[in-house]
């Protein structure tokens, strides 16, 4: 198979300096981590709920988030399968909005719960992690338990309990690219 040298076929056509200039921006826009976000899709069966106060549902409050990407968290009731999907009984997916943000997710009973959340920048649907599996991203869970570099985070630390009249919760995102461990001099 013969090759083509793209470069001169497209100065041949006249498109020389526009398609380079196009090149130049989408490669730059990938080397540099910018991202369209405006185009993320978002699918029905992970919408947020709607916020009713003293409903069986959990009222979350996201804090440390910006107009970038999608707002992800995650609902599970028990320790066994806690953050794998297995385990997971429930997945909100949501625009990411500046400020503190307003997340609501119905319940099927009364009872223990723990969510684990985190802000996709890019918007992929998947945690970037680090070689060692640590998030690339702003994360947190229930409870705010202490969040640290190469330690996964128990159930029991992030379990609160969910009344008929349903639960307000707040959960701090952690950017740990950001936050200095005092683990990590050891």
């Amino acid at each position: 198979m013969k090759s083509i040298n793209l470069s001169k076929f497209i100065q041949f056509r006249g498109l020389g300096v526009a398609m380079t200039a196009f090149s130049a921006i989408i490669l730059s826009q990938t080397a540099f981590g910018h991202h369209d976000t405006q185009s993320l899709e978002l699918y029905p069966r992970d919408a947020s709920d709607a916020c009713i106060a003293d409903s069986l549902q959990i009222r979350v409050t996201v804090n440390n988030v910006s107009h970038v990407g999608l707002m992800k968290l995650e609902l599970y009731a028990e320790e066994d399968g806690f953050l794998e999907k297995k385990g997971r009984l429930r997945r909100v997916r949501v625009e990411a909005l500046d400020g503190p943000q307003l997340i609501c997710i119905n319940v099927p009973t009364a009872g223990e719960y723990a969510i684990a959340g985190y802000h996709d920048i890019d918007g992929n649907r998947k945690l970037k992690k680090k070689w060692d599996f640590t998030p690339k991203e702003p994360y947190g869970l229930s409870n705010n338990p202490e969040i640290r570099k190469r330690r996964v985070p128990k159930f029991e630390e992030s379990v609160f309990d969910v009344f008929e009249n349903g639960a307000d919760i707040t959960i701090n995102l952690v950017d740990l690219g950001k936050k200095k461990d005092k683990n990590d001099d050891e």
